[in-house]
């Protein structure tokens, strides 16, 4: 600051410190004003390069309608108007802004680019000195710092961080044991490196297409990359322990570019950012440091083929399915063999990068069926009609047709049928089984089929067992003596031990007999059971006619007290025994095992 000049001079600055300093410049009080704008722009639009992002002529505009610097330059006065100078890139939109008849030119006189008036100046050359001694670029270790912590990160589930990067994005996509870096966008000091220097590998970087949008981040990590070969510890101004820490890296994998050999003999211009520039860079520094890239493209198949990126025993795959660019095709041709920074001879709508732009789905398939299969599109600068054209390639694949989908849900479709059969069938056997023991208490003596016979039979045994408590709880009911149950039960025991003694042989020698008598008794004694099941079904529709029946029900149980009493306690212990052998259906034989003791018993 002097007398007369004062100057301010932004090194590296912000977008934020940039847009503060030009608003306290335009409303500043001296009456002439001089902005520079001077650092690397990128080729086509002329946006300055800043430390975060960029800045365009639409911000410098944006500066004039904030509304105190308005009022500021309105109430000036307008024999004392205040001119502003703007030295700036002449290509552009800066070229095509039209600042000379802009309406800013009703507030403050503005001056574009004109043309050198005074000679070269010692003075001016000195100042240009100094200021280069401070523009100095920073080293790779201070642009990417080294981690603060010791250890590496491990990533188990699959995850996607996207990291703004001014004029492009950068992605980091990671499965249990696998990542992908895709592009590493605008800012040379890399967005996604805080994330990145934590772990111990890169497996794989994908850059989607050579431009000044994607490149500029990569370059500074291959760019630190090649200055930890070339770091000597003993010409370090550092410590040894500082000097070990700045080695502190990630290990890289595979490198996925499109880009031509012919890039590498270009010689860059540091005034403006061009993607060729940025291209030959990348393959210059890939080839100090032995990685070679690898060209992606999409054969021109009715299918798209995966490639797999990795695969592990209990872990799971990763595929990676290319959408664009097409092999064979013009554009692609002339990228990987002639493109050396001219545009594409064909007149094209897009730029060559855009046409040539990779366009990657990564698919994660996981081994548990449970787990959800993960499915990311990385379309890069692909125009839409591209990427359509792509997606029509894989649109036979079962697991994009669900929104969210697991392996069990690409099984489960096929699986629902049968199960829906099984449901049909079983549905359909309960309502047989239903019918025919209704049609079993109407005619008891109807043939059965015999596949649902041992069905019915075993309902019949077990509605029998389940009955038969309730027929003794009953005649307790109505009052049966201890003296008597305490004979029957005697009698109980002695043809309990006569059977034991006997069972085979009277077994087999009642077979004929029995058969024909127990068929008769048993459907006298079965019906009066069914008939009290179904009188407690209807006791809430009909309760007058049930209680009628009950009455002669217990009447005919008192008349035959001690008759039944003797027959259904030996009848007991057999239901017990006869529960085991159901399996093999042995219906005849508890039958003839239950009547032998009725016999016996009246005739002592």
């Amino acid at each position: 600051r002097g007398d007369v000049l004062e100057t301010l001079v932004l090194l590296n600055p912000s977008d934020k410190s940039l847009c503060d300093e030009l608003r306290n410049l335009i409303t500043d009080v001296s009456q002439h004003k001089l902005l520079v704008f001077a650092g690397p722009c990128v080729e086509e639009t002329g946006e300055l390069m800043l430390q975060t992002g960029c800045f365009s002529l639409r911000d410098f505009i944006q500066i004039f309608t904030d509304k105190e610097v308005g009022e500021i330059l309105s109430s000036a006065d307008p024999s004392a108007k205040a001119r502003l100078t703007v030295s700036c890139p002449d290509f552009g939109e800066w070229r095509d802004s039209g600042l000379d008849h802009h309406n800013l030119q009703d507030f403050i006189e503005l001056r574009y680019n004109p043309g050198c008036i005074l000679p070269e100046m010692e003075g001016l050359e000195e100042f240009m000195e100094y200021l280069s001694e401070s523009l100095e670029p920073q080293s790779p270790f201070d642009l990417l710092e080294p981690p603060t912590m010791v250890g590496f990160l491990k990533l188990s589930k699959p995850c996607c961080y996207i990291f703004p990067g001014g004029r492009g994005d950068s992605a980091f996509f990671a499965v249990n044991g696998f990542n992908v870096l895709v592009n590493g966008g605008s800012n040379p000091k890399s967005s996604f490196w805080k994330l990145v220097r934590h772990l111990d590998r890169i497996d794989s970087i994908l850059v989607t297409h050579a431009g000044t949008d994607s490149l500029p981040g990569v370059n500074s990590l291959l760019q630190r990359k090649l200055a930890e070969l070339e770091e000597d510890p003993s010409q370090s101004s550092q410590g040894n322990g500082d000097w070990a820490k700045n080695l502190i890296s990630p290990e890289l994998g595979v490198v996925f570019l499109n880009a031509s050999e012919k890039l590498k003999d270009i010689e860059g211009n540091s005034r403006v950012l061009k993607s060729c520039d940025e291209a030959a860079l990348t393959l210059h520094y890939l080839d100090k440091l032995g990685i070679r890239p690898n060209p992606l493209s999409r054969d021109s198949g009715p299918r798209a083929e995966p490639t797999v990126l990795f695969q592990k025993m209990g872990v799971g795959r990763l595929d990676m399915y290319v959408l664009n660019p097409v092999k064979g095709t013009k554009e692609l041709e002339f990228l990987l063999q002639q493109w050396s920074g001219n545009s594409y001879p064909k007149e094209q709508d897009l730029p060559l990068q855009c046409l040539t732009s990779v366009c990657a789905l990564l698919v994660w398939h996981p081994v548990s069926p449970s787990e959800k299969i993960i499915r990311v599109l990385f379309p890069g600068c692909t125009p839409q009609g591209r990427i359509l054209e792509g997606l029509e390639k894989v649109k036979h694949l079962e697991f994009l047709k669900y929104p969210v989908v697991t392996k069990n849900d690409l099984k489960g479709p096929p699986a629902s049928q049968p199960e829906k059969l099984l449901k049909q069938r079983r549905a359909e056997s309960k309502e047989s089984l239903k019918s025919a023991s209704k049609l079993s208490l109407v005619d008891a003596g109807a043939p059965v089929p015999k596949e649902k016979a041992p069905k019915v039979e075993r309902k019949e045994v077990k509605a029998g067992t389940k009955e038969k408590p309730k027929s003794l709880g009953e005649t307790a009911r109505a009052g049966l003596e201890e003296e008597k149950a305490k004979d029957a039960r005697a009698k109980l025991d002695s043809s309990m031990e006569k059977l034991k003694a006997d069972a085979k042989p009277k077994l087999s020698k009642e077979k004929a007999v029995p058969k024909k008598e127990p068929v008769p008794r048993k459907e006298e004694k079965k019906p009066p059971k069914k008939d009290e099941g179904a009188e407690v079904k209807g006791e809430a529709k009909k309760e007058v006619k049930v209680a009628k029946k009950e009455v002669k029900a217990e009447t005919l149980r008192k008349d035959a007290k001690e008759n039944k009493a003797e027959a259904k306690a030996p009848a007991k212990t057999p239901a017990r025994k006869t529960l085991v052998p159901e399996t093999r259906k042995p219906l005849a034989k508890a039958g003839s095992i239950k009547k032998p003791p009725l016999k016996k018993e009246p005739e002592k």
